[in-house]
């Protein structure tokens, strides 16, 4: 881990919690990770509660009470982020607050709130009528996904490429799923969450004793045992590239190129597919940018994407329908060339550069030693800033040319507008 960052795991009471001792802010920050394997039929549920239990509790039974409450303390701020990584959702509910350090007299904002993340997690306020609000905001923004373009191009393509591998579950849930939800299903999905394993911790200038006073009032139920599959290997054998073209009425065009790896975080060529994936697109240095964009104008715009929790890779592109042949040609022959170790050293240099600056940036972030625990609970090895850096410049030509072979084009998605 980082050479400057500490972290203390913290026994308190049945449960434990990670400090992450931190003096470079003038904020804390504290958290519960609510961990599971991801289930399709349970992402809807997840998606309502991860806003529904931030904005409603049994002492502050409206939106507009907790906020007005939250603004008091200083304009503590409750958050739940939603996501996954691998084949893991995670529901992660976060309070962050300036540090009594920073303020005149002692306000205990600690003790307030790890009582505001209890209230949060252990004391809801379930109604009837709030739900349906939730559902409906939620199938709005379901429906928001599918106007958007390029998002629902995006999409698309996921449920092409992978159709049989859970990777292609929406995150949110399908509108049909959000339907279905009422007040019993939901506070049994809310129960089960109370079960899930976690992670809790806390980021800021803390003593033990502190920590352990203010988390004592905190209520844990004990995790059910769970496989937690923070890699994805699922995957295909390809017998031939699947190529789908669907109309709409659009005045540009969208194209997604899928290509396989199978170079997942914890693999040898990790760092090299990373340092490819940046050379390929990414910036504007980078190949696809300027030999598609800049020199043929063959795209509005181009840029790539590598899931190192997978192993893919995919291609995204602006372009125009008339060009779409030409588009993929060239595209083809680019990686081809890398296949062959045709690149300027100039273009893997600036991309160790660029790579190396985001590893800086990352770094500086508040929440950046929460990834440490999640990687140790995944067997991915902590490495301190000097590590990476150190990895992503060790990178050789032969290693970049290795990755390359991997890529195998498993799926292209043409979106073509008719207008």
């Amino acid at each position: 881990m980082e050479d400057n960052m500490e972290i203390n795991k913290l026994k308190i009471k049945d449960f434990e919690v990670y400090h992450i001792l931190s003096s470079k802010f003038k904020t804390f920050t504290i958290g519960i990770y609510f961990l599971s394997p991801l289930v399709e039929k349970e992402l809807a549920y997840k998606s309502i509660l991860s806003n529904y239990l931030t904005k409603y509790n049994e002492f502050h039974q409206s939106e507009k009470d907790l906020s007005i409450y939250l603004k008091k303390l200083y304009g503590m701020n409750l958050f739940c982020s939603y996501g996954r990584t691998g084949l893991v959702t995670s529901m992660n509910f976060v309070v962050r607050s300036i540090n009594d350090k920073f303020l005149s007299e002692d306000e205990h904002l600690l003790d307030k709130a790890v009582e505001i993340l209890n209230d949060t997690i252990n004391h809801p306020f379930f109604d009837e009528t709030l739900i349906d609000l939730e559902k409906k905001l939620l199938i709005e923004d379901i429906k928001r996904l599918y106007d958007n373009k390029s998002q629902y191009a995006t999409k698309r393509f996921i449920d092409l490429m992978m159709p049989n591998e859970k990777c292609h579950f929406s995150s949110i849930g399908t509108i049909e799923a959000v339907e279905q939800i009422d007040l019993d299903n939901l506070l049994k999905s809310y129960q089960k969450m109370l079960s899930n394993q976690k992670i809790i911790y806390v980021i800021g200038d803390f003593k033990e004793q502190e920590i352990v006073n203010a988390f004592e009032r905190l209520e844990v139920m004990p995790s059910v045992s769970e496989t937690l599959d923070f890699i994805d290997y699922e995957t295909k054998e390809i017998s031939k590239v699947n190529e789908v073209i669907e109309e709409q009425k659009n005045r540009q065009s969208i194209v997604l190129m899928g290509y396989r790896s199978e170079i997942r975080v914890k693999d040898k060529l990790y760092e090299p597919m990373l340092v490819l994936s940046g050379m390929l697109g990414g910036f504007f240095h980078s190949t696809l940018f300027q030999e598609i964009r800049e020199k043929r104008s063959l795209a509005y715009s181009i840029n790539c994407d590598y899931n190192p929790r997978k192993g893919n890779f995919a291609i995204f592109a602006g372009i125009s329908a008339s060009k779409y042949d030409e588009f993929k040609e060239v595209v083809g022959k680019i990686i081809d060339d890398y296949k062959n170790g045709l690149f300027e050293d100039d273009v893997i240099t600036l991309t160790k550069k660029a790579i190396i600056t985001s590893i800086y940036k990352t770094a500086d972030q508040q929440t950046y030693g929460v990834q440490f625990i999640i990687n140790e609970l995944a067997g991915i090895k902590a490495r301190t800033i000097e590590e990476k850096v150190e990895s992503i410049n060790a990178v050789t030509k032969d290693e970049l040319i290795e990755a390359a072979k991997c890529l195998k084009l498993d799926t292209i998605y043409l979106l073509k507008g008719t207008l």
